[in-house]
């Protein structure tokens, strides 16, 4: 088991067992489709059931932004604020990124809006560190908010990283060092002299850069013509 979890990833289109908010989204969709201002109050319905349930459904909340953007008067700067976090959990996945660019204009300025992209772009950045002295209350009280944030952290490192020591691995994660010695653990890393040995994966690997050129036939016969002079 991971050390830390992510929130799940689902599709109202295709999930079983649908819920029956799911079920209500699944009929626009197969109606006229997210066009029309009746369809927000049901897509804010669904953001609060994935709170409530640690799940994202990435193209439910983006549609809801969408109409948000078409239908300004009906934009609610909570819901805003809260698929932004929702996206923030969900990285790598560019689901932030895109969440990002569809704020509508009369709420880019709210407080909790502003903090919330602000924390995104940080953790986005990888620059962990100055994203946990971002103090961003609404998002802390999301479920899972700080677990997927470490949850991306430590698949950033375990990437670009061969080996850590702990006193910078705790700095990243902002956790203690009883925490450290149970990432190593559920990890299954191993670590001596307070270096930590990340386990090798496709992306952590130096690897020979293969250069390959393509001569053409006629070149090479030229070559050999001015050699042979």
């Amino acid at each position: 088991m991971p050390a830390f979890l992510q929130q799940t990833i689902v599709d109202f289109v295709s999930a079983e067992g649908a819920s029956a908010t799911q079920q209500q989204l699944q009929a626009v969709h197969n109606g006229r489709g997210f066009c029309e201002q009746a369809s927000v109050k049901v897509l804010e319905t669904y953001l609060a059931e994935q709170v409530k349930n640690s799940t994202v459904d990435i193209d439910a909340n983006l549609a809801l932004l969408k109409l948000y953007q078409v239908y300004p008067a009906t934009a609610n700067a909570e819901n805003v604020a809260t698929v932004l976090v929702k996206g923030v959990m969900a990285l790598p996945s560019t689901f932030f990124t895109g969440a990002s660019t569809m704020v509508p204009e009369n709420i880019r300025e709210d407080v909790n809006v502003t903090a919330v992209l602000h924390a995104g772009f940080l953790l986005q950045s990888c620059l962990f560190e100055d994203f946990w002295k971002e103090s961003v209350a609404f998002a802390e009280k999301v479920p899972g908010y700080l677990e997927s944030g470490r949850a991306y952290i430590l698949t950033a490192i375990s990437r670009s990283h061969s080996a850590i020591s702990t006193d910078v691995l705790k700095a990243k994660l902002n956790v203690s060092d009883k925490e450290v010695a149970d990432i190593v653990a559920a990890e299954k890393w191993t670590v001596a002299a307070n270096l930590i040995q990340i386990n090798p994966n496709e992306d952590n690997q130096m690897q020979a850069k293969k250069v390959q050129e393509n001569i053409e036939f006629e070149d090479v016969l030229k070559v050999i013509h001015t050699l042979s002079r």
